[in-house]
């Protein structure tokens, strides 16, 4: 029997706890929802947090290809954020390498990005959507990511809202 110590049960712990897990219904089919994730145009239109806009991205749905978006907040101030896709099933998963660059367009954590899970369940004429951030430094990043992923997400509802007019 294999033994664990001490020390990797508190990682073990504290991994899980360094996580963001949200799930979210959205009135799309789950195509349209992958769309979401996929399309750099609809991309585009929803993502960052209420009040930020999209005003660059490069989507290559395919492992190996390339995530990046350039955030423009309220306040002026840019954000990017670069990433590698590492799974891509229609209709059901995205999962995305993500790191924030900084202003030297350099990756602020080079060693350490962390990984987005989008699932995605048909539930009748809605999507279930699942999504899953490991790999965060400490709390604040996860707490601060947890909040910017809900705010997407209510900016996303209101998108899909409006294409489905």
């Amino acid at each position: 029997m294999a033994s664990v110590s001490a020390g990797s049960v508190t990682e073990i712990v504290r991994n899980r706890d360094l996580s963001v897990r949200i799930t979210r219904r959205f009135k799309a089919p789950p195509a349209l929802a992958f769309k979401m994730f996929t399309d750099p145009v609809h991309f585009a239109r929803w993502f960052g947090p209420e009040g930020h806009d999209v005003l660059d991205c490069t989507l290559e749905p395919r492992i190996g290809g390339r995530f990046y978006a350039e955030l423009k907040s309220p306040t002026g101030t840019h954000h990017h954020v670069q990433g590698v896709f590492k799974e891509v099933q229609p209709d059901d998963r995205v999962a995305f390498t993500w790191n924030w660059l900084g202003e030297d367009g350099k990756p602020r954590h080079p060693d350490t990005d962390t990984l987005v899970t989008i699932d995605l369940a048909a539930k009748g004429a809605e999507t279930e959507l699942t999504l899953t951030h490991i790999g965060f430094q400490n709390e604040d990043q996860a707490s601060k990511h947890n909040s910017g992923w809900n705010s997407c997400f209510a900016c996303l509802d209101r998108y899909l809202a409006e294409i489905a007019d």
